[in-house]
């Protein structure tokens, strides 16, 4: 079993991994959504552990995330993210939750590239 496959549906392409289906492409969110997705709900994620660490309450935090993207190559030239803190969180927690949350695990790929390699299996009837 791969981790992932992906199935090319007309004008979408669905990821098939764990039980889960996630569709993208024409009325889906596109790749480019999903991983700028991917790059939110992992630090939100590691916000709510580090609050669960800490015994604060996550309820009310937000992230937000633009993009900025070259003019010409349309590729992402800054992402922007903003934590929204809820009233009555405590300051002192702010400055480290944001430091880890923003440093989180998918976005760590983006430091430290991996090595992409490609494959050709020709199925045979």
């Amino acid at each position: 079993m791969h981790t992932m496959e992906i199935h090319l549906n007309g004008s979408k392409a669905n990821a098939h991994f764990r039980d889960l289906v996630l569709e993208t492409g024409t009325g889906s969110p596109s790749p480019f959504e999903l991983f700028i997705a991917s790059l939110g709900t992992c630090a939100a994620l590691t916000a709510a552990g580090y609050c669960r660490k800490k015994g604060l309450s996550a309820e009310g935090l937000k992230i937000n995330i633009d993009v900025e993207r070259h003019p010409d190559t349309r590729l992402a030239s800054e992402i922007k993210m903003e934590f929204v803190i809820p009233a009555g969180f405590p300051q002192e927690e702010i400055a480290p939750l944001v430091e880890l949350a923003g440093d989180c695990f998918v976005k760590k790929h983006l430091y430290t590239a991996p090595q992409f390699t490609t494959a050709v299996t020709q199925q045979l009837r």
